[in-house]
């Protein structure tokens, strides 16, 4: 298993899941982390049905230089939260792209091969429960993710999260750094296994 665009210049990122599961958030903390570089960011974000355990999406674009379209029609990568979002989505994710997969609800089967991609398996939503919130399946697979594909600095989405959840939400602040540092040891442990 080896990582791709480690040098490349653009991302082309599918994040998909249910409604409620921090889909669009965790695209937001990835885009504010990416201009926090300054970098060129596009995000384009689709509800479906705008109520909790709806399909939601969002398409993210990360470039050193200028981005001519929001809208993805061939991804690099996707981070993807469920089984209706995998069956969408996952096709459209190019050879040589990398997937960062909640295996909690998904059976990827032999599409790693299939479509000529790597694969990160992230039991996230499992995960989150041991953790103790399922609210952070979405940062554990943002953590892997980030790992895999470093199309920001680590550091830079860590304080993206500090920034959204400043205030009301900063209760929430210490499980979530958790949760991405745990997503980003996870998915090395994978990527060194599959380089052995």
């Amino acid at each position: 298993m080896a990582a791709r665009n480690r040098t490349s210049r653009v991302h082309r990122i599918i994040i998909a899941g249910f409604g409620g599961q921090g889909v669009l958030t965790i695209g937001k903390v990835l885009c504010a982390a990416a201009i926090s570089e300054g970098k060129e960011v596009t995000y384009l974000p689709s509800y479906g049905s705008e109520v909790r355990g709806g399909t939601a999406n969002c398409h993210v674009t990360i470039s050193d230089g200028q981005i001519f379209s929001p809208a993805i029609e061939v991804a690099d990568s996707a981070i993807i939260m469920n089984r209706p979002s995998f069956e969408k989505f996952g096709k459209i994710v190019g050879p040589g792209g990398i997937v960062a997969l909640n295996t909690s609800l998904v059976d990827a089967g032999g599409y790693a091969g299939s479509q000529k991609v790597t694969l990160i398996p992230i039991r996230a939503t499992d995960l989150a429960l041991e953790m103790g919130n399922i609210v952070v399946a979405n940062v554990l697979l943002l953590g892997a993710f980030n790992k895999a594909v470093a199309a920001c600095r680590m550091e830079s989405i860590e304080q993206a999260l500090r920034d959204l959840m400043a205030g009301r939400k900063s209760s929430g602040l210490e499980l979530n750094l958790k949760a991405l540092s745990e997503g980003a040891r996870l998915a090395d442990e994978l990527l060194r296994a599959g380089n052995r």
